[in-house]
């Protein structure tokens, strides 16, 4: 779970402020009402996926959807497509922090280059990679969380008044968990078919826990540190502030967890592109280009109006697994859809 969420916008901080800093002490309930929905739809998806074989996006969608499932398809791709564009502009203002000019432009056909080149070892290996970046950005966070510590002048939190503004941040963490599950949905379904239920289960307990508690690090961070805010990469400014070396390998360790997001999503995409264009390279590669076009938008400007868009798209995707999850327990009428869809 925590290596495939990990991407541009958590492992910078951006989401972290978008979603939760800035409502101040409200987003600390915020965020164990997350992890809590992390960790029940998240096993949700898993044990949906072990339940009915889900190996493919087109069969993932008929079976939620039915005859409309390609519909539910051409949201779920299009959304991949804009999180990937993501990823490919934050690798591009990550390194905008170190790089002059226009050289910064670079790094997101480098991350696109080894994007293709893991998805194309497999499943498995794509796995492996994303499990990588869980430890090194645990510690990153740790270590800013104690470099802020020990060096602020203040903590500094965001004042949140009225009823509306508290709708408003319950309606964000909810749009986080959904976003992040609906970009991941698949890879989640497609792991529970590799692993028994209580696998499953401690797998999404442990994933859950560590976003929990990498959420409140990066919150406390930025407060005790709130300039960082005003930062496409507010976890990127601190670590700089801590020292250059630390800084740089901040920057790499993040760049890594949005390479293994982009991993994630090229397999994702490309796996559906391939029940129609029967080549997974040329797809892979495909994708790349049309993302790395999307891309141009900036990052800042895709976190901040497409993120929220296609989390209420993920808001309904979200309840409908859940419905067809449960509805299945007690109708015992649903017919589980041929792997070769």
């Amino acid at each position: 779970m925590f290596g495939s969420i990990v991407g541009a916008g958590f492992a910078s901080g951006k989401e972290v402020w978008f979603y939760f800093a800035q409502f101040g002490w409200a987003c600390f309930p915020l965020i164990a009402l997350a992890g809590m929905l992390l960790f029940l739809l998240g096993y949700t998806f898993l044990e949906f996926g072990k339940k009915y074989g889900i190996e493919s996006v087109q069969q993932m969608n008929m079976q939620l959807f039915g005859k409309f499932g390609i519909v539910g398809e051409i949201i779920f791709i299009f959304g991949n497509f804009i999180l990937l564009s993501a990823m490919f502009a934050g690798a591009n203002s990550l390194f905008d922090i170190v790089f002059s000019q226009d050289l910064y432009r670079f790094a997101s056909v480098f991350t696109a280059i080894i994007a293709v080149i893991i998805s194309w070892l497999g499943f498995d290996k794509m796995v492996k990679v994303n499990l990588a970046v869980v430890p090194a950005m645990v510690l990153i966070i740790a270590v800013a969380f104690v470099y802020c510590l020990i060096d602020s002048s203040g903590f500094i939190v965001p004042m949140v008044n009225g009823v509306e503004r508290i709708i408003s941040a319950i309606f964000f963490c909810i749009l986080y968990v959904c976003s992040n599950l609906f970009f991941a949905g698949f890879i989640f379904a497609r792991l529970g078919t590799q692993h028994s239920k209580k696998i499953n289960l401690a797998g999404s307990a442990i994933g859950a826990g560590f976003m929990v508690l990498c959420l409140i690090g990066m919150v406390i961070s930025i407060y005790l540190n709130p300039y960082s805010s005003m930062s496409d990469m507010p976890l990127v400014y601190i670590a700089g502030s801590a020292g250059h070396i630390f800084g740089i390998i901040t920057l790499i360790v993040v760049w890594i967890g949005i390479a293994t997001t982009a991993v994630s999503l090229v397999y994702t995409i490309s796996v559906w592109l391939e029940k129609y264009f029967h080549s997974f390279k040329i797809c892979s590669i495909i994708v790349c280009i049309i993302c790395l076009i999307i891309s141009g938008l900036g990052f800042g400007a895709i976190v901040s109006y497409c993120y929220p868009v296609l989390g209420v798209v993920g808001v309904l995707f979200i309840i409908r697994m859940v419905y067809v999850s449960h509805k299945s327990k007690f109708n015992k009428n649903i017919k589980k859809i041929p792997k070769n869809t």
